[in-house]
């Protein structure tokens, strides 16, 4: 019988993932502050339950019922919760079901808003001086304090996620794009279905507390990137802002050569 999946924030990446493994058979709860919201999923045989990351009682009811489930975590850091709370709680609610695995979807923005283009891996040091990305560094300790406790998890550190329905296309169409310095510096993204498949990876092989950067395969220019999908759209290349403009930060990052 296959390991049931438990998606604790359930939005993109979560919708996709639910709907492979519905399709494949498995048992699969989706789990969201707002549950009406995956009515669809419901519809295609999913369990819906809600789960309030910022309610200190949400995590245990979420995951009741379960054993020797895997679980993944796709909720940012909550404004109104102190960093790392939210994720200590769902690892404890994770360790009392016996889950058999506990994945963290974390951000590659962790190495800084500011472009450089050296090329970067699991080894290359965080960044410390992006305040909006400071509680992800404290959401990963969190998940590694839980990984000592005896819970098998995997933190998967994403670039920039693209896939039907979102992406630079349409903040294209919308003249909402901006090159930075002409777009010359390198930018690593990731489809979304490449994240769900690097997460089936991580349940079935992953080493208890490890770590992964997930990127396509390979990084090209932002100038090369918006050029190929304006041609194709038909609209004109879009603006340029120099990297010392106020403007300027790229909210997640992705200006370097994720290898």
């Amino acid at each position: 019988m296959a390991t049931p999946l438990i998606i604790l924030g359930c939005g993109f990446i979560g919708g996709r993932l639910a709907r492979e493994e519905l399709a494949a058979g498995r048992d699969v709860r989706v789990c969201s502050r707002t549950p009406k919201h995956l009515e669809p999923l419901k519809a295609l045989g999913a369990e819906v339950r809600p789960f309030d990351a910022t309610k200190v009682r949400s995590a245990g009811p979420a995951l009741e019922g379960t054993r020797s489930a895997t679980i993944v975590y796709s909720v940012p850091p909550l404004p109104d919760v102190p960093a790392g709370m939210a994720l200590a709680r769902a690892t404890e609610a994770a360790l009392n079901v016996g889950a058999r695995s506990f994945i963290y979807l974390s951000s590659a923005g962790l190495y800084g808003d500011k472009p450089d283009d050296m090329d970067i891996d699991e080894e290359t040091s965080t960044a410390h001086d992006d305040p909006a990305m400071s509680p992800y560094l404290t959401d990963e300790s969190a998940v590694q304090t839980a990984s000592l406790s005896g819970l098998r998890t995997c933190t998967l550190r994403l670039a920039a996620v693209y896939g039907p329905g979102r992406g630079v296309r349409k903040r294209i169409l919308n003249n909402d794009y901006t090159l930075l310095d002409g777009g010359k510096h390198s930018i690593s993204r990731i489809h979304v279905d490449d994240v769900v498949a690097a997460i089936f990876a991580a349940e079935a092989r992953a080493q208890q507390g490890s770590l992964y950067l997930l990127a396509d395969d390979r990084p090209t220019s932002q100038l090369e990137y918006a050029k190929w999908l304006s041609d194709r759209l038909g609209v004109p290349l879009p603006a340029s802002v120099a990297s010392y403009a106020r403007s300027s930060r790229v909210p997640v990052k992705a200006f370097s050569k994720v290898t």
